[in-house]
């Protein structure tokens, strides 16, 4: 089921993406979209081909781990921005729901198949969230900001 978990994760993200009420515009999803996917590729191919801490759905890379490598965070990382609160009491509450979130969809894709750790643990990917969801509200800022 591993390869299928990871195709109707995106199909149901990619379903969220295009019925949520969008607060992004399409600029801010073009960029964002870009750099979590190079991001993602970036982070996944060090931890996961250099470190060999974790695969995707088996050993090695194909196409189909960096389509969906490419595809599946930026999607989540584009509902994630969408929502971002402006204000520093409510996003930490946002963050800590990202985190939560994110979590379980690990868990998830561990159960599915999709994910196979191999030196890597799941409370390893809570600064990883933690970070991530950082980098997106800077992010925004900076593209908001016209710089």
């Amino acid at each position: 089921m591993g390869i299928w978990f990871g195709y109707i994760s995106l199909f149901v993200f990619l379903m969220v993406i295009v019925f949520m009420p969008k607060i992004l515009s399409l600029r801010e999803i073009y960029l964002t979209w870009g750099w979590m996917s190079f991001l993602t590729l970036f982070t996944d191919l060090i931890f996961g081909a250099v470190l060999d801490l974790y695969d995707f759905v088996g050993p090695g890379i194909s196409f189909a781990d960096l389509f969906l490598e490419a595809a599946l965070p930026a999607s989540y990382g584009i509902i994630t921005a969408n929502f971002l609160p402006e204000k520093n009491s409510n996003f930490i509450w946002y963050l800590l729901g990202v985190i939560v979130t994110a979590l379980l969809y690990e868990w998830l894709s561990l159960e599915a198949g999709y994910l196979v750790y191999k030196g890597w643990k799941l409370i390893y990917s809570i600064p990883v969230y933690i970070l991530g969801t950082l980098f997106l509200r800077w992010h925004l800022r900076f593209i908001r900001s016209g710089n």
